[in-house]
């Protein structure tokens, strides 16, 4: 059995896995474990790999019972590589899918007369780089 520590890591690390696969896909999340379990056995790889897919095919129905019996595989494989290769902790972050950062929004007003291509534009636009709000100067 492995320590109290090693598993709530592993524990973690699995939930973060599943939740990788489940929002990125099997491909995407396919390079990264192989590369995470790149110090492994050939036995070892080829279980990672496998429970990739398997993992996949259980999420075809995103319930919270289909995650959690698809962590539950990634927790013993997680943690058995972590006890053989504890360097790889390190490593555990490169499992997530990082977050993108969030979008910016910006509202545009336009005013003005004239031609324009696709006929008339209605609307205003001000640009304020340090100057009055107003548009006096």
């Amino acid at each position: 059995m492995y320590d109290a520590e090693l598993m709530a890591v592993a524990t973690g690390a699995a939930g973060t896995l599943v939740a990788a696969i489940a929002t990125s896909g099997a491909e995407k999340m396919r390079l990264k474990v192989a590369h995470f379990f790149r110090r492994a056995t050939p036995d070892q790889q080829r279980a990672a790999a496998w429970a990739v897919d398997d993992t996949a095919a259980q999420l075809t129905s995103p319930s919270p019972e289909a995650q959690a019996l698809a962590a539950t595989a990634w927790v013993q494989l997680i943690a058995q590589y972590l006890a053989e290769y504890r360097d790889a902790l390190s490593e555990l972050d490169e499992l997530a899918v990082p977050t993108p950062p969030a979008s910016k929004v910006w509202n545009q007003h336009n005013t003005g007369t004239g031609t324009f291509i696709g006929g008339d534009v209605h609307g205003g636009m001000t640009f304020n780089y340090g100057g009055a709000p107003d548009g006096r100067h």
